[in-house]
């Protein structure tokens, strides 16, 4: 595609939404350490100075998508959530694994959300994403506790807080490298195996009903 430099606010979001969609390309199909700026500008159809204009860093690339992914799996619980005739911790948990499920690529950039993308950035862009948080925080809680009305503001903002440290610590556990999934093949080392959203599952119920207990 060609390209020349946005001069309006819609044509601003159309070239963002252009970089995230070539951003997420990427992250479909290889390891998020493997993607250069370069590539991100080259699938987006933006020139590489150009892209520095939108976006100073990769990080801050891939913290945007992060941002975009984490708004379309939040709609996307709300509707599981609201669908529930008779919520239990067990049907929570099973609605907040399902919408994961569809959604690796979200569980990718969660694990890698602390540890990786919220480094290299300005002071400001940080304190601007953080605050962007804040509307879908409330968002989550609404939905928590629409299900489980004896849940406090605090306690379901746990509950999220848990779920995310879970998906960050089980993901790559249940995502490992080729050569330690191939030793983990080896009979003897089966119970080092992590089965990755079933244990997440597993883990939410217990989560849910010491929560609401």
């Amino acid at each position: 595609m060609s390209w020349q430099r946005a001069r309006h606010p819609e044509q601003k979001a159309a070239r963002i939404a252009d970089i995230l969609h070539a951003a997420a390309t990427l992250l479909d199909e290889k390891d998020l350490s493997d993607i250069a700026m370069r590539e991100v500008a080259a699938r987006s159809g933006v020139g590489k100075a150009s892209l520095y204009h939108y976006f100073t860093t990769k990080e801050a690339v891939f913290l945007a998508l992060y941002r975009h992914e984490l708004v379309a799996w939040l709609a996307d619980l709300e509707t599981r959530l609201g669908a529930l005739r008779r919520p239990t911790p067990a049907r929570i948990a099973q609605a907040m694994t399902q919408g994961l499920a569809s959604r690796p690529r979200f569980c990718r950039l969660t694990a890698a959300l602390c540890a990786v993308l919220e480094r290299n950035l300005s002071r400001e862009l940080l304190v601007d994403f953080k605050h962007s948080l804040l509307p879908l925080l409330g968002r989550f809680v609404q939905a928590l506790q629409a299900v489980s009305p004896g849940l406090s503001e605090a306690v379901a903002k746990d509950v999220l807080f848990q779920l995310h440290a879970l998906i960050a610590g089980l993901w790559p556990m249940g995502h490992p490298s080729a050569a330690v999934a191939a030793v983990l093949t080896m009979p003897a080392l089966h119970d080092f195996r992590v089965d990755f959203f079933p244990l997440l599952e597993r883990t939410l119920v217990r989560l849910l009903a010491s929560s609401t207990a």
